[in-house]
């Protein structure tokens, strides 16, 4: 395509699935050119690619190949996290690094949703033993609990933080949050929400789910002295980043009874291994990392990201830029 502005997409080949790749290829805007870069490609050919590119679409690797990125004008992420990306070291590089524009949002706060009420009805309990057979009844039933009137503590309250007090409120329970900046009022007013010290959230909540992103002010965050905190009928919700919570700590919570359950998508290293003493637990539901992701995720990603291009290609500035 002549004079047509590259736009390079690097990815983890069994990360994205076909059918997204060709989404790609069928939206990819007039006027530009889509080049796919598996990670596992030979190292020259991606490299020569990156040097090439004008822009840099990226999704769940780290970025290594800055020293060659002389012309691009954005990265842009497909994914809400960037602790894997040096977005430092690209500012200095004069590379805005934006991210997906909060696509993701409604996915994840679906999904903290999903595990607060699986952990409250032992979900995996009951579906476990019907599969073997087994009719469970009623035999649990005075162990259940419900989400209505109880406390929701949101542990970081950006856009899927926010997400989740909306759908709270639906429920019938009460929203508050614990963040290191305050919403402005009229979200809180609008949320129905009041910001608490992260101490007094943790003590007051039935429910603690975790929305931070993942640096070294909230890297082991929840550990045993957060925990201690917490209710012993509390249960705590991470679909955030895996190192956010001591896994050891809350390991030792769980047998114990220091708190009642958790829902976890994420890991502090995944997979997960199979030994894993999370595995052995049965007041925990566990996912694979996957509360991010659906054909509707998917769908916002890919609009976000070529309209972002788009707007820089046209002289405006980008939307979403975490690095500026």
């Amino acid at each position: 395509m002549a004079n047509a502005q590259s736009i390079v997409f690097l990815y983890k080949d069994v990360s994205v699935p076909d059918l997204i790749l060709e989404r790609m290829r069928e939206g990819t805007p007039d006027g530009f050119e889509l080049t796919l870069c598996e990670q596992g490609m030979p190292a020259a050919q991606r490299r020569a690619a990156v040097a090439g590119a004008d822009y840099l679409v990226v999704y769940s690797v780290s970025f290594e190949d800055l020293d060659v990125a002389k012309k691009v004008r954005l990265l842009q992420l497909l994914s809400a996290g960037y602790d894997k990306i040096d977005v430092q070291g690209l500012a200095q590089a004069g590379i805005p690094v934006a991210d997906n524009g909060g696509a993701n949002a409604p996915t994840v706060a679906e999904h903290a949703l999903l595990m607060m009420l699986a952990v409250y009805r032992k979900l995996p309990m009951h579906h476990d033993a019907l599969q073997r057979g087994e009719w469970i009844g009623l035999r649990e039933g005075l162990s259940l609990r419900e989400l209505r009137d109880k406390q929701v503590g949101i542990v970081g309250f950006g856009r899927i933080g926010r997400d989740v007090a909306r759908m709270v409120n639906g429920f019938l329970a009460t929203p508050v949050y614990a963040d290191a900046m305050a919403a402005p009022a009229q979200v809180e007013r609008e949320l129905g929400v009041k910001r608490l010290e992260l101490d007094e959230l943790l003590a007051t909540s039935d429910v603690v789910t975790l929305h931070t992103p993942l640096n070294e002010s909230t890297r082991g965050l929840i550990d045993a002295a957060a925990l201690s905190r917490m209710k012993r009928s509390a249960i705590l919700v991470n679909t955030s980043r895996g190192p956010v919570v001591n896994e050891a700590d809350l390991v030792a919570a769980l047998a114990r009874g220091q708190i009642a359950g958790a829902g976890l998508d994420v890991f502090e290293h995944e997979p997960i291994a199979a030994d894993h003493p999370l595995l052995g637990l049965n007041n925990v539901v566990l996912t694979p990392h996957l509360a991010g992701t659906t054909i509707d995720t998917w769908t916002r990603r890919l609009e976000f990201g070529f309209g972002n291009i788009q707007r820089v290609a046209n002289g405006d500035a980008p939307l979403s830029v975490v690095n500026d």
